[in-house]
């Protein structure tokens, strides 16, 4: 893989993190035509759900579903996971349009009208991060509370990674690979992975299932999300928005997480300082009460 910005994306490369104990309702969600898109519900349910979006793209929720956090929040809240168009158990992507941002974003709708619910608590992690800031600005009055966690960039091709700043010697060891999926980033080597952490002994506490990955799917809807400019719709959106990022998160710097907090009005910026890339991994206790606070309106600035 050859480090030129902006050209390839690492968002979710972290695997999965057991959390024993959760309960789980595992349903598929109906789309028209047919179709149903995989998604599994954790916790209590309550008037408003909060749907998470995992990363990738090309991952399905298994990597995101056992991160620790979870078990907390999900005593007071019901917690919806999905597998997105052309992962998991949902749907295969059949054509090149079904290998989009837009698509994921209606795949996103529907979901939500299936839960026969009005609006929704909106949780996206890295490259779901694009995915919910892309719904909520086609969808604001169904989003009651948008989180974004190592959100990826709204324009993509401006997204900034730390990979070289500081794991140069990790970097320099990449064989290179000019294919489209090495150059989206859409290869999986465990080098990203070591990557991930602020503290490289979490990486123990990988168990469970780690799911599944496609790569012709996170080629292509990478190839898509690189056209993508979300900044002038997200100055404009009126959705009560938390910000969240590792301070030191290789895959998505620090100064991404203070842009988007600083276009989307109102938005809160909380930096998790013992993080890497997955707050909700390295600092589950901190992460569950920042969000259930948010989500509860007890903001404390």
């Amino acid at each position: 893989m050859t480090f030129r910005k902006p050209r390839h994306f690492v968002f979710a490369l972290c695997l999965g993190l057991a959390a024993p104990g959760l309960a789980s309702a595992q349903q598929p969600a109906p789309e028209p035509g047919g179709e149903t898109l995989y998604h599994v519900a954790i916790g209590t349910p309550g008037e408003v759900p909060l749907v998470a979006v995992n990363g990738g793209p090309g991952f399905d929720h298994s990597y995101f579903v056992n991160a620790p956090a979870w078990k907390e929040m999900s005593d007071r809240r019901q917690i919806i996971f999905y597998d997105q168009r052309g992962t998991g158990k949902s749907p295969p992507a059949r054509s090149p349009g079904d290998m989009t941002v837009d698509r994921m974003v209606r795949d996103l709708e529907t979901l939500r009208q299936q839960l026969k619910v009005e609006r929704i608590d909106l949780l996206g992690h890295s490259f779901g991060g694009i995915i919910s800031m892309a719904y909520a600005a086609r969808y604001p009055r169904h989003v009651a509370h948008l989180v974004l966690v190592g959100s990826g960039a709204p324009k993509p091709a401006e997204h900034e990674f730390l990979f070289d700043k500081l794991y140069p010697e990790i970097v320099a060891a990449i064989p290179p690979d000019s294919s489209p999926a090495g150059q989206m980033g859409c290869i999986a080597i465990d080098a990203y992975d070591r990557m991930s952490y602020y503290d490289q002994r979490n990486r123990a506490l990988e168990s469970g299932d780690a799911g599944t990955f496609s790569q012709e799917v996170c080629t292509e809807v990478m190839l898509d999300a690189m056209k993508l400019d979300l900044y002038p719709a997200l100055a404009r959106l009126d959705v009560p928005t938390l910000v969240i990022n590792g301070r030191f998160d290789a895959n998505v710097s620090p100064t991404v997480a203070y842009k988007i907090s600083k276009t989307i009005p109102g938005a809160r910026l909380v930096y998790f300082e013992r993080s890497g890339h997955s707050p909700q991994v390295e600092e589950p206790e901190k992460f569950a009460l920042e969000v259930e606070r948010f989500l509860g309106g007890d903001v404390k600035k």
